[in-house]
């Protein structure tokens, strides 16, 4: 019985022995790799942010972080009160902490070198020294809210840092340790491990001293202003690169936003440039040309909404509406452009939409479509509300008439180098299209100028320095009354230097001055002119080097191919050629195109204008042929088109004699045929009223007698 029990119990030892070896083996073998092996992560370099002269404005700095493994320990409290003194920090407590995690603990993170090498030097088993790394920002306060910051695992949370994490945090690491019986660890010369990759480094287009200039100039405003916040931001015109960026006052970790891209307002005046460049693009009005304004600086320009102006005048050149921002005169002008018109230009030059700058929570702006518009939008809309842009967009447009109509892409970031230096990535300038002409932008910098010169920021002027700029002061919307709050005021201000060849482009926003002053000639213009001045005294003189400015001037857009558009509804087309990048300057009133200039499959520059002539409504020309005589040919061949005749043309220049003869009944048969000649024009003119021609005396136009052209006589500002 003895020898049966024997053998009954070693049968089933083995079988256990067997289930365990065998059945189990999977098992026990992955607890014992999990036990046993222990990967530690190796942390890379976090690369660095500089400025665009290579200066540093966020890199890593090596600390230590001290770890604890207590049960590895000969002498846990001893070791716990030798490391409270080395930490400053209560014995007691840290002897509490080793007793309630006794495999593994973080005894403090990110301690200065010569703590970690004094723990180290303690020489206890179940210490662990590792290197560890802090972001530092060397130039202080300088560019806080652009670039960001990072967290205590050195990810980045705010500002660029967030934006380029995926460039600057590089790749981790790991070593395998292992464990022995009693929990320690040990590193095996022929452990398996993976080296971490450094992170790349990132150069920003940011100026570092232009950055300080703006920074302290913007802070020293607001504190003696007294105003709840101010804003601004300044671009080179040219590349579209942006040079500064700063808030005031900064907001702590956790709650920074850059204002400049995140916040929306409503520019108020500001808005105007742009008003004008439309109406002188579309040929609606002249510099010189006189507009009704009002007395007493009050006008009723459309039913329900009365437009008041600061400085009271019964009528302005449209020159001069500019310079002394009259809201009558730029209200007529919107009018005028009309509400599909006004809203084109708005979202050309960027209004309503992201511009894709390299940061985190860029706003969109407030651009409504027409279709929502009131009656009263467009003249409100012209003097710089009911829409709202942001700081980075308003900058944007200025630099397009400080660029001679080219839009540019803004640019934060410049390059992408790694570790090594090499280069990886480049962000090259590019435009985005022309909105104005070179010949409009020309005329609005002489009129931006004379704002600055004798207008309403004469606060901007620099001596020895031609500024360009416009003045904005708009109301704030109060939530608690539903509409714009008594001694609420945004007064900003934008502009630009030297007015010809421009090279700086800034906007200043001064949130709720506290005073009697508010307007934005006499809060915001100065600290532009304080900036501008200070930057001019740099040693390597910015606004000095005029003419290696202007030739690097950047390329003008690609060209296009022009759409055909003949047979398309007047939408479809408008629609074809905003995806195209063209613009339209429709003639006519009817539903569809019936021919365009260019014609269809030409190139053309991005952002020109293509004129597109609509077939004629039910009612609007009449059932016979025209009196074409006398007619320039193109004006002839534009009334032939509106009655969809076809024409044959001998000769060029003006009509002299036209087959069929006007009166002949539509349609007819064949084409009408113009017999054209170059006409002399005489030297004895007369003055007419402009776009009217007068006749040769003892003559009329259009019976053989050749019309003699008009010029106008007349000064302008």
């Amino acid at each position: 019985m003895v020898a049966a029990g024997l053998c009954s119990g070693l049968l089933l030892l083995w079988l256990r022995l067997g289930w365990l070896q065998l059945v189990q083996h999977g098992y026990y073998a992955q607890r014992a790799e999990e036990l046993q092996e222990q990967r530690v992560p190796l942390k890379p370099v976090r690369g660095q942010l500089l400025d665009r002269r290579g200066r540093v404005l966020a890199r890593d700095l090596v600390t230590y972080s001290i770890a604890a493994a207590p049960r590895e320990m000969k002498d846990a409290r001893g070791t716990a009160r030798a490391l409270a003194k080395l930490l400053r920090t209560d014995a007691r407590k840290l002897q509490r902490l080793f007793q309630q995690k006794p495999r593994y603990l973080w005894v403090a993170r990110r301690v200065p070198p010569e703590v970690g090498e004094a723990a180290r030097r303690l020489g206890e088993r179940g210490l662990y020294i590792t290197p560890e790394t802090q972001r530092m920002y060397p130039l202080a306060a300088a560019a806080t809210e652009v670039v960001g910051r990072t967290n205590l695992d050195n990810q980045g949370v705010e500002g660029l840092e967030l934006q380029m994490d995926d460039e600057l945090r590089g790749r981790p690491g790991w070593a395998t340790r292992f464990r022995d019986g009693r929990g320690r660890s040990h590193e095996m010369p022929r452990g398996l491990r993976r080296a971490p990759v450094d992170g790349n480094h990132v150069v920003l287009t940011i100026d570092a001293d232009l950055q300080a200039i703006v920074e302290s100039r913007l802070a020293a405003a607001v504190e003696s202003l007294n105003a709840v916040r101010g804003f601004a931001i300044f671009v080179d015109p040219r590349t579209g690169e942006i040079l500064a960026c700063a808030n005031a006052p900064h907001l702590p970790p956790g709650k920074s936003r850059n204002w400049n891209f995140t916040d929306v307002y409503e520019p108020g005046s500001t808005f105007k440039a742009f008003v004008a460049g439309a109406a002188l693009e579309e040929g609606l009005v002249r510099p010189g040309q006189v507009i009704a304004a009002s007395a007493d600086g009050r006008a009723k320009l459309v039913p329900g909404a009365i437009f008041h102006d600061v400085h009271k005048q019964a009528s302005y050149t449209f020159f001069d509406a500019v310079r002394w921002s009259s809201n009558i005169v730029l209200g007529r002008v919107g009018l005028m452009l009309g509400d599909e018109r006004l809203y084109r230009y708005a979202t050309a030059l960027g209004f309503g939409t992201m511009t894709g700058v390299s940061f985190p929570g860029e706003a969109s702006g407030v651009l409504r479509s027409p279709d929502h518009w009131s009656v009263r939008s467009a003249p409100t809309v012209s003097i710089g509300h009911e829409i709202s842009v942001t700081p980075l967009q308003l900058a944007m447009g200025y630099a397009a008439i400080a660029n001679g109509g080219v839009m540019m892409r803004p640019l934060l970031v410049r390059e992408v180098r790694a570790p090594d230096g090499r280069v990886l990535s480049r962000e090259e300038p590019s435009a985005s299209q022309r909105v104005f002409t070179a010949r409009t932008t020309e005329t609005l910098r002489d009129m931006l100028a004379a704002v600055v010169d004798s207008g309403t920021a004469k606060a901007a002027r620099v001596p020895g320095l031609r500024v360009a700029g416009k003045t904005g002061t708009a109301q704030k919307y109060d939530a608690r009354v539903k509409g714009y709050g008594a001694g609420m005021y945004l007064s900003s201000f934008v502009g630009f230097a030297p007015v010809d060849a421009p090279c700086l482009v800034g906007v200043v926003v001064i949130d709720e001055p506290r005073g009697h002053k508010y307007y934005g000639g006499e809060i915001a213009a100065p600290v532009f002119r304080n900036v501008v001045t200070d930057w001019r005294g740099l040693p390597y003189g910015p606004l000095q080097a005029v003419s290696s400015m202007v030739a690097a001037r950047p390329p003008a857009p690609a060209a296009v191919t022009v759409p055909d558009l003949r047979l398309l509804p007047r939408r479809a087309a408008l629609q074809r050629l905003d995806d195209t990048g063209l613009r339209a300057s429709f003639v006519g009133e009817g539903p569809r195109v019936l021919g365009q200039e260019p014609a269809a499959g030409l190139a053309t520059e991005r952002g020109s204008r293509i004129v597109v002539w609509l077939e004629p409504a039910a009612d609007s020309v009449g059932r016979t042929l025209p009196d074409l005589v006398g007619r320039p040919v193109r004006e002839a061949l534009r009334e032939l088109t509106r009655r969809q005749v076809a024409a044959k043309l001998v000769g060029h220049g003006t009509v002299v004699r036209q087959s069929p003869p006007a009166g002949t009944p539509l349609p007819i048969e064949g084409p009408c045929v113009l017999t054209c000649e170059v006409v002399r024009v005489t030297p004895d003119v007369v003055t007419g009223a402009p776009g009217t021609t007068a006749g040769a005396a003892g003559g009329a136009p259009g019976r053989g007698t050749a019309p003699a052209r008009s010029r106008t006589i007349g000064t302008e500002p």
